[in-house]
């Protein structure tokens, strides 16, 4: 059984592959002539489902998107974003780590 924590962990897991991924393109193509930056859309969507009234809040309508930009790439720029999602990534494997240690001594009624 999933639950709503669960959910929206493996949605946001899933975002920052895709950025990774996008990001990895658009670093590889800086040079290549009308390329269009890629982009991964995800904390938008966390953002909105937070602010909602709680009974309405829905972990399936929190997913990444992917978007193609109209702008061409800067290095600097993906660098950065690069940064940052590895440590969204570090983060939301931590989160999922904890869950799982909290599930298994829920289980097993052993910690460690």
């Amino acid at each position: 059984m999933e639950t709503t924590k669960l959910t929206l962990l493996r949605h946001a897991m899933q975002a920052y592959t895709w950025r990774l991924r996008a990001l990895s393109s658009n670093i590889a193509n800086l040079d290549t002539p009308g390329y269009q930056r890629v982009t991964v859309a995800f904390e938008e969507a966390l953002r909105k489902a937070r602010h909602q009234v709680p009974s309405l809040r829905q972990p399936e309508d929190v997913e990444p998107k992917m978007r193609l930009e109209t702008t061409a790439p800067i290095l600097e720029d993906e660098l950065m974003e690069l940064a940052d999602t590895q440590m969204r990534t570090q983060l939301v494997t931590r989160a999922l780590r904890e869950h799982f240690d909290l599930m298994r001594t829920g289980i097993t009624g052993r910690t460690g």
